[in-house]
């Protein structure tokens, strides 16, 4: 059968399930939520860890390792099961944290409502839909919101399978359209927060483990609330969005849109940080002060700093090196081109031809040569300005940069509207490339 966990509100046990902690559930709970009968729990940690039993009573020897172990409580079934291992909190603390999570009463509501209506759409009323709403006149039939409503109050009211018989047959037919909730893939914390609406915020809703204790799914004293976070945070990791932190508000615009167009299989698991919606400050400082920051709030999605490949985005990195991040963040350069090697630059000497990878190469590069040619034909050249000291280089900016990112914008409008992608878009295609090696390494 396997060990099983059941979820109670007060004496009503309203989910159950088997193998493992629930871990979306356990986030309801915090550690010092944890409650246990310490002499019983000890002894199924004994027990689980193959230790010699049963004790030898008359000798006090035998407790001496073991202090918070109660002889009278060698027979499992002297404690009731109530008190023997799990987590549990007022209806008011669990409301309080799913409101925190996104879990409403009227979250729960909305959704199923929206259910109601689509399988209404696909199959046509049914009888349900018949009766009259209750409380009103009969001009008012139920609606999908009474639905959800007299389901969930229903859920509760009926108790163990021999109390069945105390719901009116309208409550059994809104019970039954909601069985599809409690039987799939329904987040349960949000049925939670639909069953706890109007309950008694005193109230104990209370997560039974004891059965997963004694089946040695873990011991006493792990943090199993903590480890369900962690869990969780892996989860994110690997399925949530990968966020994309870059240097500014034009790369955050235009990088989306042209992964779409050389990457449209992998392009919807990258998100951009927005900065025309948040008008957050851009440039090489703030990726590196972004990083930092999701690491101290804790953002479990991964997480990539993209940096343009010029002196300070090397700088950068050489920063980052001394600062300790979680192992899904990373911060890599765009990658080096091969028409950087040798590209027009204008500094103290007048105009050369300089290897620009790693000293000035910005976003506006990696859309082909053809979008980085000015008015006259010529590529427009880059700008020696400062001198970084920590990586003992000259940091180069391309002149006439809003030339040059109009031209952009007008080449990823064109591809969108369906030109052919020549080979200008190959360097595009190295950075989707970098994103997803990052992503995958992470």
């Amino acid at each position: 059968m396997g060990s099983r966990w059941h979820l109670f509100l007060e004496d009503l046990q309203i989910f159950e399930g088997k193998w493992d902690a629930p871990a979306r559930l356990m986030t309801v709970f915090q550690e010092e939520d944890k409650y246990m009968h310490w002499g019983w729990a000890a002894m199924v940690d004994r027990g689980n860890a193959g230790l010699p039993e049963p004790f030898d009573f008359d000798d006090p020897e035998t407790f001496r390792n073991y202090p918070d172990i109660d002889p009278d409580d060698y027979l499992f079934g002297s404690v009731d099961s109530d008190e023997r291992f799990g987590y549990k909190t007022t209806v008011a603390t669990a409301t309080a944290r799913l409101d925190l999570m996104g879990f409403t009463a009227e979250r729960c509501r909305r959704e199923m409502t929206e259910c109601f209506k689509d399988l209404t759409a696909w199959d046509g009323p049914d009888n349900v839909h018949e009766h009259d709403a209750p409380g009103s006149d009969r001009a008012r039939k139920i609606t999908d919101d009474d639905i959800a409503e007299i389901g969930l109050q229903a859920y509760l009211k009926r108790g163990p399978a021999y109390l069945e018989t105390k719901l009116t047959e309208l409550e059994k037919l809104c019970l039954d359209k909601l069985e599809l909730f409690f039987e799939g893939d329904l987040d349960h914390r949000l049925l939670i927060a639909g069953l706890l609406h109007r309950g008694d915020p005193r109230a104990t809703l209370r997560l039974d483990l004891s059965d997963l204790l004694s089946g040695g799914a873990f011991k006493r004293t792990d943090e199993i609330s903590a480890q369900a976070l962690h869990e969780l945070r892996e989860e994110t990791a690997s399925t949530g969005p990968i966020i994309v932190l870059t240097e500014g508000k034009f790369d955050s615009r235009v990088l989306p849109r042209a992964l779409k167009l050389v990457r449209p299989d992998i392009a919807g698991y990258f998100k951009f940080l927005d900065f025309d919606t948040t008008r957050a400050p851009g440039g090489t400082d703030k990726v590196v002060a972004n990083l930092k920051s999701f690491a101290a709030a804790g953002v479990m999605n991964r997480v990539i700093g993209l940096l343009d490949n010029d002196t300070a985005g090397r700088e950068a990195i050489k920063k980052l090196k001394d600062i300790t991040l979680p192992k899904r963040y990373s911060a890599c350069l765009l990658p080096d081109l091969d028409y950087a090697r040798s590209y027009p630059t204008l500094g103290p000497s007048g105009e050369a031809s300089d290897n620009i990878n790693g000293r000035a190469c910005s976003l506006e590069f990696y859309f082909g040569l053809n979008s980085l040619q000015g008015p006259n034909g010529d590529p427009i050249p880059v700008q020696w300005k400062a001198f970084k000291e920590l990586v003992h280089d000259y940091q180069g900016e391309l002149t006439n940069k809003p030339y040059v990112q109009a031209r952009i914008e007008a080449l990823l409008d064109a591809a969108e509207a369906g030109d052919p992608l020549d080979e200008s878009w190959e360097p595009m295609r190295l950075i989707a490339q970098t994103l997803i090696d990052n992503a995958e390494t992470h």
